[in-house]
Formats: C-alpha cells, sequence, structure tokens
C-alpha cells in the first residue's frame, strides 16, 4: 500500500501551513520541514529523516529576501537539497508552489523563482510545477521589501491576489 504521509517545505509559512492543514483534514500523515521544526533545506540538516517513508515532497519554502542573487541561492539549493536527499529516500513526485506568469520575468524574484524551477526539474525525482496566483498573504512582505524609511514602494507588476487557502489550483483533488 502507498505512503500516506507527504512531506511540505516551508510548513510554517505563509502558503505552507495552509498545506498542513488541508492534508491533515484530508486524512494524510504530514512530515513539518521547517528550520522551526529542525529541518533545514538549505544545510540539508535533519531532512534525510522528513523525507524517509515520504513519496512526496510539496515544496511551499520561501527565501528570506526579494534581493534576484540571494533568492536565487536560496531556490536553488534547497531544490537541489530536496532532490538529492528525496532520491535516497525513495520520493516519487516533488511538487513545487510557483507563480503564474513567473517565465515572464527577466530579473528579481521572479528571475529567481525560475531558477528555483529549473533547479527542481533538473533532479532525478519527477517534479511538477503548480503556478498559483499571488496570495493576499504576501502584500505584507511585499510592502516591507520595498520599505525605505517611511514610503513603500511596490514592484510595477499586473496580479491578481487570491487569498491561499482559496485558491483552486493548489487544493483540488
Amino acid at each position: 500500500m502507498e505512503s500516506s504521509k507527504i512531506a511540505v517545505a516551508g510548513a510554517t509559512g505563509r502558503v505552507g501551513h495552509h498545506a498542513v492543514e488541508v492534508l491533515e483534514a484530508r486524512g494524510y500523515e504530514v512530515v513539518r520541514i521547517s528550520r522551526s521544526n529542525g529541518v533545514d533545506v538549505i544545510s540539508g540538516d535533519g531532512l534525510a529523516e522528513a523525507l524517509a517513508g515520504s513519496p512526496v515532497i510539496i515544496d511551499a519554502a520561501t527565501g528570506p529576501s526579494p534581493d534576484e542573487k540571494e533568492a536565487t541561492e536560496f531556490f536553488t539549493t534547497a531544490a537541489e537539497n530536496m532532490q538529492r536527499f528525496g532520491e535516497r529516500a525513495g520520493v516519487k513526485r516533488l511538487v513545487v508552489v510557483s507563480i503564474i506568469g513567473t517565465g515572464r520575468y527577466r530579473g528579481g524574484y521572479g528571475a529567481a523563482k525560475m531558477a528555483h524551477e529549473r533547479a527542481s526539474q533538473a533532479g532525478s525525482v519527477p517534479t511538477r510545477i503548480v503556478r498559483a496566483a499571488q496570495f493576499h498573504e504576501f502584500v505584507p512582505l511585499l510592502l516591507e521589501w520595498g520599505r525605505r524609511g517611511d514610503v513603500a514602494r511596490v514592484p510595477k507588476m499586473p496580479t491578481q491576489v487570491v487569498a491561499a487557502r482559496r485558491s483552486p489550483r493548489l487544493w483540488r483533488t
């Protein structure tokens, strides 16, 4: 019988905590991958143990910076680690949460997400990219990233934000 265990990277984050709640409500055993749970997708600490027996990883982890170089380093390192440790653990599918329209960006965070997608697909674990609309939950973070003193600059971008919990692309069965 196939395991009902699913590992969620970024399990305590803006999107990941919703994934955990929905999966648990549907009867899955969820392995929470986050630094606060003793698992680090960058250093790899605890990752082998977290992925043991899990046929699926949902990658909803987000880097700490909007800077293209820093975000790219975070995403590619995390993707490479999830692929490497996932292969060793026998993971059969990696699902990566990304952003609609990411392919149009030539710089910044959008370019970092494209690098994330490519790095995730470069490994031996089959990968599915799920591009969702920007989430309401990210608006305060976007404002903080663009804050200089009392002014917050928001990058020009077409968007139609949705609540992460209500995103039908992420939660349909």
